[in-house]
């Protein structure tokens, strides 16, 4: 079985010196302490985000969780669909009357649409993926500024997730107090089953949002401090993201095989997107042929499937697969 649902990483970040020094160093018999300000000053020179600036919570989800609890208590929130399913599922667990805007047959979204959205429901907060989550598209810097602007105009909050930037462009961000940025563990950096997610903002509703419902100890130390022997294994980390990447060059470089097929979107994700009739014939061919490929339930998506990368060596099955089935399709 090949599993090509998760958007995670097919191999594991850490080498066993790793798991040694982190046990070494984690007292389990005493609280968290000063291994959460070590992460921090790592994770702010791996991105260049200032430490004091960023906190960390129980995975991203549990960011998604505070910010839909306490923007949803001073108005409307704003996204598009599709996007991260759990700004949607946390906003019907709190009753938050959360609103979209459609992408359109071709799963583009368009900003002068969301621009004259937001100037009519004048959300407290528009939050998003880029790249978006599942489609894969990044938006442009261009774009997400005009977004920011029009948040500020109304008196509201953006929220960026760029739960996979690392897979994507960087660009320049919009600054003030009324942007928040939310960042992952997860994806390009594998440790999915550590959750640890990032926020980074300023000012007044960022001490808020962070003081929201927080535990006096809501992190795993011994989570933490693997992560940060990761990340002060600078030659390992420079391995382990460049094997990323060329996973994904891969990834993309083999579905093409079926592009002119299927509708295969660009993708600045650690996975790609594919709908249409002939995605779902694929999709259901794959199955039958051992692959567990991620799909949705809700309309417009039931024709839409993604592909996560995976291992190196599963990419020639793979190949010989998708060129098998293009043979039956011709």
């Amino acid at each position: 079985m090949i599993k090509m649902n998760r958007n995670t990483s097919p191999i594991s970040p850490f080498q066993p010196a790793h798991i040694q020094r982190a046990l070494e160093k984690t007292q389990v018999n005493q609280y968290p302490g000063a291994e959460l300000d070590r992460f921090k000053e790592n994770y702010s020179r791996l991105t260049g985000l200032p430490s004091d600036q960023i906190a960390v919570a129980n995975g991203s989800d549990e960011w998604v969780k505070r910010l839909v609890r306490f923007f949803g208590g001073h108005g409307p929130i704003l996204t598009f669909y599709p996007d991260f399913i759990m700004y949607f599922k946390y906003s019907r667990q709190y009753q938050v009357d959360l609103r979209s805007i459609p992408a359109d047959e071709s799963f583009d979204f368009h900003i002068d649409q969301a621009l004259d959205r937001i100037q009519k429901v004048k959300p407290k907060l528009f939050i998003f993926s880029s790249p978006n989550n599942p489609t894969g598209k990044q938006f442009s810097q261009t774009e997400i500024q005009a977004l920011a602007d029009r948040m500020i105009e109304i008196g509201g909050y953006l929220v960026i997730d760029e739960a996979y930037i690392e897979f994507g462009q960087d660009y320049k961000r919009p600054t003030g107090s009324h942007v928040l940025i939310l960042r992952t563990m997860s994806k390009m950096y594998g440790m999915a089953g550590l959750r640890l997610g990032i926020l980074y903002g300023k000012g007044d509703i960022f001490d808020q949002v962070t003081g929201l419902g927080k535990s006096p100890f809501p992190i795993s130390h011994l989570n933490l401090n693997l992560a940060s022997e990761f990340m002060e294994d600078t030659n390992h980390l420079k391995d382990f993201i460049n094997y990323q990447l060329e996973s994904r060059k891969t990834l993309v470089e083999t579905m093409a095989k079926v592009k002119n097929l299927v509708n295969i979107k660009e993708t600045a994700a650690n996975f790609t997107f594919t709908y249409g009739s002939k995605a779902q014939d694929l999709a259901r061919y794959l199955g039958q042929k051992g692959y567990v490929i991620g799909s949705f339930d809700d309309d417009p998506l039931k024709q839409a499937f993604r592909y996560s990368i995976i291992q190196n060596k599963d990419y020639p099955r793979l190949a010989m697969d998708l060129e098998e089935w293009k043979a039956g399709n011709v």
